[in-house]
C-alpha cells in the first residue's frame, strides 16, 4: 500500500493544538514528541515479538496520530491489524521506522525552520 497520499503531517490538527494550547505549551508538546519518537525509534532497531509490535503501533496510532502525525498513525493502524491477525512482516518495522524518521525531521523543521 502507497502512503503517499495520506500527508506526513496534518497541519490543520497542528495549528488546532497551537490555538489550543498556546504558542510556548505546543513548542514544549511538539519537542517532547521529537524525544519520543527518536526513543521508539530506536526501540525498532530491536526485535520485537508480535504482541509488544502490537503495543507500540497502537501508542505510536492513537497518541501520536492525535497530534498530527498522520501517516505515521496510518501504517501503524494497518501494522497493528496485521499484529492482530498473526500476519505482521519483517517489512513492517523498517517501513515504520523510514515514517518515524521522516516525521521526526518534519517536526524538527517546524521547531527550528531551516535559514531562507
Amino acid at each position: 500500500m502507497s502512503y503517499s497520499n495520506v500527508p506526513l503531517i496534518d497541519q490543520q490538527v497542528l495549528s488546532h493544538l497551537s490555538e489550543l494550547l498556546g504558542f510556548a505549551e505546543y513548542r514544549d508538546l511538539l519537542g517532547q514528541t521529537v524525544i519520543r519518537l527518536s526513543d521508539t525509534a530506536s526501540r525498532l532497531g530491536e526485535p520485537l515479538e508480535q504482541k509488544d509490535l502490537r503495543k507500540l503501533v497502537h501508542w505510536i496510532k492513537g497518541s501520536l496520530g492525535t497530534l498530527g502525525l498522520a501517516r505515521l498513525a496510518s501504517i501503524a493502524a494497518q501494522i497493528e491489524a496485521r499484529c492482530r491477525q498473526g500476519t505482521a512482516s519483517d517489512e513492517d518495522v523498517p517501513l515504520l521506522r523510514d515514517i518515524m524518521v521522516d516525521s521526526h525531521g518534519a517536526l524538527e523543521n517546524l521547531l527550528n525552520p531551516p535559514a531562507p
